[in-house]
């Protein structure tokens, strides 16, 4: 595949980002509206010239608004009514998560289909039907996990998403805790969006509950390789195994040439990613990548056969 770089319908989006962001760092303030308009467009300019993704581009803008506010975290408060909202639902499918991977692995996608942004009360309402409904998944490689895990990998990195998911991905940090050496709950390294961080997980009680958490050493979503920490990416050269939740780490980590085995979990919940993938809107994904020396044992092997057939 090639790589994902941004297209038209991607800077609407990156827009509205922006008039979000400021809406809830400094409602109702114009002049910073159009301030914030003009660095929005000029760093969309700059980016036409370099190989960004448009979460890199959202981490910059990003970080612009936050730089003419002076508010640090502009969806603080929104991350905690998303968690409130998000562990409600949780409680309601607690006692109905099964033991086995496929049923955790399920909870945790639906985790990452909750979109506060939009429709609070209606996720409250269609999450737990969706579970009971037992979704299906468009693309699934759970069973390549599976088979991972059987081999009781060394070091697992869970890179989470939404601040809210993360009740949802409790059971599966669980079920990769017990079937691995260790297993690694990464945040982020400071407010992006609504993206879990380690503040959220310190005010919502959870600090406890995940023996081992690091950070990517900087905000953003997605990875910012940018300007991610040296330990970070000494974490990722140390991983056996990576689970990506959601579609802005998937975004910026899978056309990655050197990491680990990864395992990517994710709703398509915009056009360009559902073209890219050539996947329908809404679908599920539990989509498996090879570790690189993995592909390249696999050419070697075509290569070999195909020598032998001639």
């Amino acid at each position: 595949m090639e790589s994902l770089e941004p297209i038209p319908q991607c800077v609407d989006c990156l827009m509205s980002l922006a008039k979000s962001a400021l809406s809830l760092a400094a409602p109702g303030n114009s002049n910073l509206i159009k301030k914030s308009e003009r660095v929005t467009r000029k760093i969309l300019d700059d980016a036409k010239n370099k190989e960004l993704s448009s979460p890199q581009i959202a981490n910059r803008i990003l970080r612009e608004i936050r730089n003419l506010t002076g508010v640090a975290d502009p969806f603080k408060d929104f991350k905690t009514r998303e968690m409130e909202q998000a562990k409600k639902i949780f409680m309601r499918l607690k006692a109905h998560v099964g033991q086995g991977l496929q049923s955790r692995v399920r909870l945790a996608i639906l985790g990452n289909s909750l979109d506060f942004f939009k429709n609070p009360e209606q996720a409250l309402a269609e999450i737990p039907q969706q579970f009971h409904n037992k979704i299906s998944f468009f693309r699934d490689d759970i069973d390549r996990l599976e088979a991972c895990l059987q081999k009781k990998p060394g070091m697992v990195l869970y890179l989470t998403d939404n601040a809210g998911e993360i009740y949802f991905d409790g059971p599966l940090f669980d079920y990769l805790r017990r079937n691995s050496k260790q297993t690694v709950l990464v945040v982020k390294g400071g407010p992006a969006l609504n993206d879990l961080t380690r503040a959220e997980l310190h005010s919502a009680g959870l600090k406890n509950k995940f023996d081992h958490v690091a950070d990517t050493g900087t905000d953003g979503a997605g990875i910012d390789w940018e300007w991610v920490s040296k330990d970070f990416i000494d974490l990722i050269n140390s991983a056996d195994l990576i689970l990506s939740k959601g579609m802005a780490n998937f975004e910026t980590l899978y056309t990655g040439q050197l990491l680990p085995a990864t395992f990517f979990l994710f709703k398509v919940k915009c056009a360009p990613i559902q073209n890219y993938i050539q996947a329908p809107a809404n679908s599920f994904l539990a989509l498996w990548k090879d570790h690189k020396s993995d592909v390249q044992k696999k050419l070697q092997n075509t290569v070999i056969h195909k020598a032998q057939v001639e």
